[in-house]
């Protein structure tokens, strides 16, 4: 929840925009029923937002944006229009219960917004020279935009990462390429809009919108069947500690830490996915030793777990890295295995960190002082490192 000082801040952004709105109104050319009327539009497709594969969600604010810039020259009533819609927005979203909006959300906004007004002013400045007709100036103008945005909207990212410790560039900046899927269907809607409407009028509306909406249908699906999925995989990795094979909220304390790790090291979006996956279930092989007399050695139960694993053809990388994440991260006279990924020296690290505080109750520099013995053979030092990193940021060293 934000703190006081946020929420102040926001606040003033808000008032902000709605007096810049109404005075950029008065001084602009176009009437105060256009310009309310693009910035209701504004504010009320901000609430229409899809499931992004980053985690978020893109609300159709980009795409109205960018079909104003067609509609509207003069950068005082653009300015007007996308500081009341942005005002509505931000008005309207925590009233609309489907919605949730994070500060950081705000900001992409604004960064966006702002972008756009600035490619506008640009764009007067060189249309008169452009020997092209109409629709390709459009054409034009929504695509050198919408690349704007995209890259103002991955320059947050980024900026609101380095304050928060929340991941590497790298990590945040591949992470919002992975929006750019959606982010191309708004474009192309707007783009398609742009070329159509001088020629057939307000038809343009269908032909612009029905295209995005079956994208839309499809990213929301999509989205779906990633969460029911990743849902699945939550469940099952509770097994060994409902059978009491396994501490109690061993594998949600491993996968969180091995996440944390994995996003500030630099790794892929789609790496920590599959990290993430093979640090729930990677007891899942103790279920086969419930019967046995005596307790298997590590080593057994991640084999084990990687037949299990294996069961399943989409979760082969997964399996691989379960089956191999006991193992040392370098062996004598190598400065690394390299048939150990960093995924797996990953999942070691935080598995025995959790272990170590669960079954031995450790405390966390105890436990910690442990890895870093480990270094010489056993534990990346790079990732130990990482993880008191995030042991500090999360405040768990605090104080000792």
């Amino acid at each position: 929840m934000p703190n006081r000082a946020t929420r102040s801040f926001f606040l003033a952004l808000w008032a902000g925009a709605v007096v810049g709105g109404v005075v950029l109104s008065l001084a602009a050319d176009r009437s105060w029923g256009n310009i309310a009327l693009w910035a209701a539009v504004l504010a009320l497709t901000d609430l229409v937002r899809v499931p992004s594969p980053s985690g978020g969600r893109i609300s159709l604010t980009a795409g109205v944006a960018l079909v104003a810039l067609v509609f509207v020259s003069e950068i005082t009533a653009l300015s007007a229009m996308f500081m009341l819609g942005f005002a509505g927005a931000s008005l309207l979203a925590p009233l609309w219960h489907r919605v949730r909006v994070a500060p950081g959300d705000y900001m992409r906004q604004v960064a966006g917004l702002t972008t756009l007004l600035l490619v506008a002013a640009g764009y007067q400045q060189v249309s008169e020279r452009l020997d092209w007709d109409t629709q390709w100036q459009h054409l034009a103008l929504v695509l050198a935009a919408g690349l704007a945005w995209f890259v103002a909207d991955a320059s947050v990212r980024m900026i609101m990462a380095m304050g928060v410790g929340g991941g590497a560039l790298r990590y945040v900046w591949l992470l919002a390429l992975e929006d750019w899927p959606i982010m191309v269907s708004l474009f192309a809607s707007a783009g398609l809009f742009a070329l159509s409407q001088p020629i057939i009028g307000w038809w343009a509306v269908p032909v612009g919108v029905v295209p995005y909406a079956i994208s839309h249908v499809s990213f929301s699906l999509l989205a779906g069947s990633r969460r029911t999925y990743a849902q699945t995989i939550r469940a099952l990795s509770r097994l060994p500690e409902v059978a009491a094979l396994s501490p109690e909220g061993h594998a949600a304390a491993t996968t969180d830490l091995a996440i944390a790790m994995a996003r500030g090291l630099g790794l892929h979006p789609d790496d920590v996915i599959e990290l993430e996956y093979a640090a729930l279930l990677h007891d899942i092989g103790r279920i086969v030793a419930e019967d046995l007399e005596e307790e298997p050695g590590a080593d057994d139960v991640a084999r084990w777990g990687a037949e299990i694993i294996r069961q399943a053809p989409s979760l082969v990388g997964v399996a691989d890295q379960v089956e191999i994440h006991n193992s040392p991260y370098r062996r004598p006279g190598e400065q690394h295995d390299p048939t150990v990924p960093i995924n797996a020296r990953i999942l070691r690290v935080a598995a025995s960190y959790d272990r170590l505080r669960k079954t031995h109750d450790m405390l966390p520099l105890e436990a910690l002082e442990v890895l870093y013995r480990g270094t010489a053979y056993d534990y990346d030092p790079a990732v130990v490192r990482r993880l008191r990193e995030v042991l500090s940021a999360e405040g768990e060293l605090s104080g000792l």
